[in-house]
């Protein structure tokens, strides 16, 4: 009989062949006057610290949180999987650090149980620019100062008084 190391790390070959690791993906929509401004859509990436938290969660760590904040960043390439921090703005941006991110209600979550091969978590969400915010191209879940992951998109400009939506799916597959 394998030992639990092996078994697990089998079971990762195993989905990682077949396709069905976690997979999340990103909806961002800005609307300006109740008309759309702009769409972006790309895929998450998990860093060790979000796999950590689920980790954390799943075995009722000690400290373990859900996710709880939207983060906004100006990344424009993937951090790896051991970044911790979303991309700063320049420093001549003098953009404080609590207009890049915003709380996420409870009710901004759902689970979908009903799918023939997946159980999806959706977050919809909504983000308000407390100032100008130019060339916007990442955005990631937090609980609280844990990075979940990372999504890089083509930029975008965030202005006051636009409603900026963020949709998140992810899909934790399971069967055979």
């Amino acid at each position: 009989m394998k030992d639990r190391t092996t078994m697990s790390a089998t079971a990762v070959r195993t989905s990682q062949i077949r396709g069905r690791l976690f997979r999340g993906r990103l909806s961002l929509v800005v609307y300006q006057n109740g008309v759309i401004a702009a769409r972006r859509a790309a895929s998450n990436m998990v860093l060790r610290g979000g796999a950590a938290l689920i980790a954390q969660l799943y075995s009722g760590g000690a400290g373990a949180k859900p996710i709880d904040t939207i983060g906004v960043g100006f990344g424009t390439a993937p951090g790896g999987a051991d970044m911790t921090a979303l991309t700063l703005p320049d420093a001549r941006a003098a953009i404080p650090a609590a207009a890049l991110r915003t709380a996420i209600p409870g009710t901004a979550f759902s689970v979908v149980t009903d799918q023939a091969d997946a159980v999806q978590v959706k977050i919809a969400a909504l983000f308000h620019p407390t100032q100008d915010l130019t060339g916007v191209t990442e955005a990631g879940l937090s609980a609280g100062d844990t990075l979940y992951n990372q999504v890089i998109f083509e930029a975008v400009n965030l202005r006051v008084g636009q409603d900026v939506t963020f949709f998140w799916q992810i899909d934790f597959p399971f069967g055979h």
